[in-house]
């Protein structure tokens, strides 16, 4: 629905309620942000809403982040875990409510992508190795990073960069799974209904986006940001 890939909310619900290792966490989450991103994407693939080469240029800079990524949560305490996260989740849901709006000041909600210039080739892999690197190390899919980023160093419609980024997380978010695998980090067992759940729930999402403006989906996003970043920082009050 806005292009966050869904793992910023599963992340935290593992870990919380579920009281899983961070590693097992973000790996598991993994699986969730590749269905849900997968069937995303394709919708928006059908409505022409993806900047292609801003995509592919991100999955070229996210193969050595998610590598990366994967390697270092296996080796981060769980308490510096959750406070990194619950950190970046505030600190983004506080830029976009503040200045996403400012700097969406003149964007078309809709215009052909293709026309679009984007941004450069640097830009575009230097964003692409931070968001695999994010999605690897948290299990979030990069979206967090993504928007944003796509919503203030280019030119791209505000549907666009939703779409987009559902795109360049489909394309990165399997790097850090791999991995994840590779170091037995994803619970096989809870796999599949998650799996089936995103498959589900990624078409719906990408469609409900279509009847929201942009201001409406900035305070979805920044409300659910604050909700999930909240609940990380309770489990550890008086721990």
């Amino acid at each position: 629905m806005v292009g966050l890939g869904g793992g910023f909310i599963l992340v935290p619900i593992l870990r919380v309620f579920f009281g899983i290792a961070p590693a097992q966490a973000a790996g598991t989450s993994l699986a969730l942000v590749v269905a849900s991103s997968a069937a995303g994407a394709f919708t928006f693939l059908l409505h022409k809403r993806i900047h292609l080469k801003i995509g592919w240029l991100l999955a070229a800079g996210g193969l050595p982040g998610g590598i990366l990524g994967a390697y270092l949560v296996a080796r981060m305490p769980a308490r510096l875990f959750d406070w990194i996260l619950a950190t970046i989740l505030i600190a983004v849901a506080v830029d976009m409510m503040l200045n996403a709006r400012r700097r969406m000041a003149g964007r078309p909600e809709h215009e052909h992508v293709h026309r679009i210039k984007g941004m450069s080739y640097r830009a575009a892999l230097a964003l692409g190795f931070a968001v695999g690197l994010l999605s690897s190390l948290f299990g979030l899919g990069g979206g967090i990073l993504l928007v944003p980023s796509l919503l203030y160093f280019s030119e791209l419609p505000i549907h666009a960069v939703n779409a987009t980024s559902q795109f360049g997380i489909f394309l990165t978010s399997p790097v850090g799974l791999a991995a994840h695998f590779l170091q037995r980090d994803v619970i096989l067992g809870d796999v599949v209904p998650l799996v089936a759940g995103g498959l589900c729930g990624g078409p719906v999402g990408a469609r409900l986006s279509l009847k929201f403006k942009s201001p409406q989906l900035l305070v979805i996003v920044g409300c659910a940001l604050v909700v999930v970043a909240g609940s990380l920082f309770v489990k550890h009050i008086g721990t």
